[in-house]
């Protein structure tokens, strides 16, 4: 018996992203116990790395994770950002796509999905609201505002539970939330490991954080220049589509379209318009609003033709090479490191973006497994670290095709080796939602290859000059042992006093040159941070069993 069509569609429902994304968690990364924990970190701590470079605060921030049960915590996170205005907590907190990133500018998230996801997560394996506290200025009076709320899924909205003021004499925002289903890990995907990562990519933070087991990680700082905040640019006639002509033109206030493409995108001059009409036919002064599917498909198809400057690039702003280092040096303490920041260039014809590299060589570089190091690889974008899906990341398949015995490294995988690259770009061409790999697009993977090859040239010099210095050392060692034996006898069977051979010696031994050697080898000096407990893996103050204050991080 067939069905009548109007019963087909009695279950048809509409979703709002909320219910959309209770049902596809793993679709904002919330997969595994382990990635799930580490996400939400990644999250929060993004969020307030943005609002303290956007109003020039170095950041503090400050997690405390604690274990109520099995696969069951209580995460505190606090940052002395410009805190959250009461009318806005809500939105931030409990409202899908939601949020000041929606431009084309470099940003670590673009999509509105963070603290809102993290929310979600919560209720949806604990069922419990979340505690939040803002701190910010309401012209020029500090205001206190505790809330307690949960999202209603069906809306896309918060429910405010209850909500109380206080007083309060700086800014910045907390949240106390509870999770079930996940799991605290210190290995390479861990939470853990992502701080200390973000640290390395983000030297201007200073992260404190206290583990399940009551230990406190103090990340300091290594360096007091806030990044400069990067601009908003137009996009390239070469990376638009018809659609992206569409929508630019249903949303202006233009009366000409020749405004509108001039004025909405980069490198388009009266030049340029007066070569499309030419190639295309179409009236450069008609309303845009008037503007067909298939003049648009036209005139992205003369785009492609033509050419045009490089994208511009003033609004990308990388971490710098001095940076990179400093950040390295302050966390892993290597025997060597050098990095370098690229030129700009621009990947399917029309998108800017930088490669930054950065290598570092001993001392605690390379991930420690049993009694061994062996080679790490620092992924970011954007100064984010990308601590999943490493194995289809366009990073990964670059340094994995450099033949990395040429710079005197025979074996990557069992050799104390941190590489660490960042992409910056206004659009990270990321492989899924979960903005955990970077796809392989062929301009980008070349980028990368060229930016470590180019600091691997330093590496194997430096490894040379070890393996030269050790040879002269040993060679050295030799003579010292064999020359005043001979002068000795030699004197002896001479009947004569034993003449002075210190010179000697040192000519003999290439003493000279072996200090030489010496010198060129050692790294710049690294103030050592106060260290009140001994950690042997990583360059930062533990302190076992020291609570955090309650008004100082929450």
């Amino acid at each position: 018996m067939e069905r009548d069509t109007s019963e087909l569609f009695e279950e048809f429902k509409e979703l709002t992203a909320s219910e959309f994304f209770r049902r596809n968690k793993q679709m904002l990364g919330f997969s595994g116990k382990i990635r799930s924990l580490t996400i939400v970190f990644h999250e929060l701590i993004t969020n307030s790395l943005d609002a303290c470079e956007e109003v020039g605060i170095l950041p503090d921030i400050t997690i405390e994770l604690k274990r109520l049960g099995k696969d069951h915590y209580l995460l505190k996170h606090a940052d002395n950002g410009p805190g959250i205005p009461e009318d806005y907590i809500t939105k931030v907190y409990c409202q899908m796509f939601a949020g000041s990133k929606f431009r084309n500018i470099q940003s670590r998230g673009q999509q509105g999905l963070g603290c809102s996801g993290c929310v979600l997560l919560s209720q949806m394996t604990t069922g419990q609201p979340v505690k939040i506290r803002s701190r910010y200025k309401d012209g020029n009076e500090l205001k206190g505002i505790e809330m307690t709320v949960k999202l209603d899924v069906k809306k896309n909205t918060g429910i405010i539970l209850n909500k109380k003021e206080f007083e309060t004499d700086r800014t910045g925002s907390g949240i106390e939330i509870e999770f079930k289903d996940v799991s605290y890990s210190m290995s390479e995907q861990g939470a853990y490991e992502y701080i200390r990562r973000t640290v390395i990519g983000n030297p201007h933070a200073r992260i404190v954080f206290k583990d399940p087991t009551g230990r406190k990680y103090t990340f300091e700082r290594a360096t007091d220049k806030i990044p400069p905040l990067p601009k908003e640019v137009l996009p390239h006639p070469k990376g638009v589509t018809a659609d992206d002509i569409i929508y630019l033109c249903k949303g202006t206030n233009k009366k000409r379209f020749k405004n509108l493409l001039m004025d909405s995108l980069s490198r388009v001059s009266a030049a340029k318009i007066k070569e499309i009409q030419e190639a295309t036919g179409i009236d450069m002064n008609k309303r845009p609003k008037s503007i067909t599917w298939k003049e648009a498909e036209a005139v992205v198809q003369q785009f492609d033709k033509m050419k045009f400057m490089a994208p511009p690039t003033n609004g990308l702003k990388p971490i710098g090479s001095e940076q990179i280092e400093k950040g390295i040096n302050e966390i892993l303490l290597p025997e060597f490191s050098t990095a370098i920041t690229r030129k700009p260039q621009a990947y399917r014809g029309g998108v800017s973006f930088i490669v930054e590299a950065g290598i570092a060589y001993g001392g605690n570089s390379g991930r420690l497994i049993g009694s061994q190091r062996k080679a790490e690889i620092m992924r970011f974008a954007n100064r984010v670290p990308l601590t999943f899906d490493q194995g289809s990341c366009a990073i990964t398949e670059a340094l994995k095709s450099i033949d990395w015995r040429r710079y005197g490294v025979r074996d990557l995988d069992n050799a104390p080796i941190s590489v660490f690259v960042n992409i910056i770009s206004t659009n990270v061409p990321y492989l899924s939602t979960g903005k955990q790999s970077v796809a392989p697009e062929e301009e980008i993977v070349r980028e990368i290859r060229q930016a470590t090859m180019k600091i691997a040239r330093k590496l194997e010099k430096y490894i040379r000059t070890k393996k030269a210095a050790k040879n002269e050392e040993m060679r050295a060692k030799i003579f010292e042992d064999l020359v005043p034996v001979v002068i000795k006898q030699s004197a002896l069977l001479a009947e004569k006093d034993v003449p002075e051979y210190n010179k000697v010696m040192d000519e003999v031994t290439h003493k000279a040159k072996i200090m030489d050697m010496k010198n060129r080898l050692k790294q710049p000096e690294i103030k050592p941070m106060e260290v009140k407990t001994e950690e042997p893996e990583m360059r930062i103050k533990t302190e076992i069993e020291e609570e955090l204050s309650e008004d100082e991080n929450f």
